[in-house]
């Protein structure tokens, strides 16, 4: 009779795990660019990490391409430093890493950031947008201004970057529920 109380707990240590598994995942693999269809260049410039998923308007770390962009954090799968010869300036600050990566257009793709752990203080924040062909954007995501992104665009044969507005949405949901566990 003792058998069954145990059966539940041992569901529900092995459905906390599946989660975790895929988190862990997460920062262990670097983004994959897509390798065909339209595309958008993303410079990505962070204080913490900055991790994608493409094809998303969610988190869901199983997609393909999915994972770390950049990291300020040495030991994690990064593009840092990568570059596309994506028009200036490039706006950045102490202690900031940027990388240029391609992205899908005309689908969504969802930025989760990790923040580094500063006067016993971290933090996280995640959007997502749809890419246009052609485009080019810088993502920032840092703690200051409140631990967000920032999202600016370059339209194809424009000379100046823009802010997109309306902002991009901001905390974004994991795609399957059980991730959270």
């Amino acid at each position: 009779m003792t058998v069954l109380p145990a059966v539940p707990l041992t569901l529900l240590v092995l459905l906390t795990g599946c989660g975790q598994v895929a988190n862990i995942r997460s920062l262990s693999t670097a983004y994959a660019p897509p390798q065909s269809g339209e595309t958008a260049r993303v410079r990505v410039i962070t204080d913490g990490m900055v991790r994608a998923v493409p094809g998303r308007d969610c988190l869901d770390w199983n997609v393909p391409g999915a994972g770390v962009m950049a990291s300020v954090k040495s030991g994690f799968p990064d593009h840092n430093g990568e570059t596309l010869g994506m028009p200036g300036p490039v706006y950045t600050w102490n202690a900031a890493v940027t990388s240029e990566l391609l992205v899908p257009a005309n689908k969504p793709i969802a930025f989760h950031y990790l923040g580094r752990l500063q006067y016993s203080r971290q933090c996280f924040s995640t959007m997502s947008f749809v890419p246009r062909p052609g485009a080019d954007y810088m993502v920032q995501g840092s703690m200051s201004a409140n631990c967000s992104f920032q999202l600016h665009e370059l339209p194809a044969g424009a000379k100046q970057w823009v802010a997109v507005n309306p902002p991009p949405t901001g905390k974004i949901a994991m795609c399957n529920a059980m991730d959270n566990f």
